[in-house]
């Protein structure tokens, strides 16, 4: 009976230690309070019906190169259609999902996939890759906004991740990461790797549009199990990868 009894005591406390760290603006490494402020922003991600937004992705490389492109966003739910300076569509509903690779004219058929894993360019959610990679999470205020940072094992692709947040409404301001598919290892001479990745995000909207932005009627039709593209798309080439 005691141990029944002394359990929302301890919980109590944790809570209240995080909450004197967030008020100090001193980074709080609690795992359970950082990762449900993970899950609050993937939920505000795909609360908002018909929502819009800006990401500009600028990558420097290793061998001193950048890269610049800008993704248009627009999401209601787990459904997407992203627009990207890339010649690349990227469009999402609850039956397919759709990539459009239109300097290539090829188009690639799959399964819906989780749109805030889409978002992240990495799959933090995911409890194997937390086990596999992550030593340990933090957040830190920053005025009206909160930082959560990944902290990675030297095995790890990732070096470095950080989320920067609105505290009221949990959107995303900025994300920044640095990768290397070696891990901590050395690169070859000239590679690319490792290269860091800033994410801007900007312009949020709601209500501009309707569902019919997630069709993929205007790109293909299904026929019993038969796909095919549509005009003007009938000299692109599709990849069905729905049953793999």
């Amino acid at each position: 009976m005691r141990y029944k009894y002394n359990l929302p005591i301890q919980l109590t406390a944790w809570l209240l230690i995080a909450c004197l760290l967030k008020a100090a603006g001193q980074p709080v490494t609690n795992t359970f309070y950082c990762s449900r402020e993970m899950a609050r922003i993937g939920a505000a991600l795909k609360d908002p019906a018909h929502a819009s937004f800006q990401v500009t992705a600028v990558t420097t490389y290793n061998d001193g190169t950048t890269n610049t492109m800008t993704c248009q966003y627009k999401v209601s739910g787990n459904k997407v259609h992203v627009e990207r300076t890339d010649s690349t569509e990227f469009i999402q509903n609850s039956l397919v999902s759709l990539l459009v690779q239109h300097d290539q004219h090829r188009v690639i058929l799959d399964k819906p996939v989780d749109l805030f894993k889409y978002v992240l360019n990495a799959n933090l959610t995911d409890n194997s890759f937390y086990k596999t990679f992550v030593i340990g999470m933090a957040m830190a205020n920053t005025g009206g906004y909160k930082k959560l940072s990944y902290q990675f094992k030297p095995e790890s692709p990732y070096r470095g991740y950080e989320i920067t947040y609105d505290s009221t409404t949990y959107r995303i301001q900025t994300i920044q990461y640095s990768f290397n598919i070696a891990g901590s290892g050395n690169t070859p001479a000239g590679s690319k790797m490792p290269f860091q990745v800033t994410m801007q995000f900007s312009n949020y909207q709601t209500g501009l549009f309707t569902d019919s932005m997630f069709s993929t009627d205007g790109y293909f039709i299904r026929k019993q199990g038969i796909c095919n593209m549509v005009p003007p798309y009938t000299n692109y080439t599709i990849k069905n990868s729905l049953n793999q």
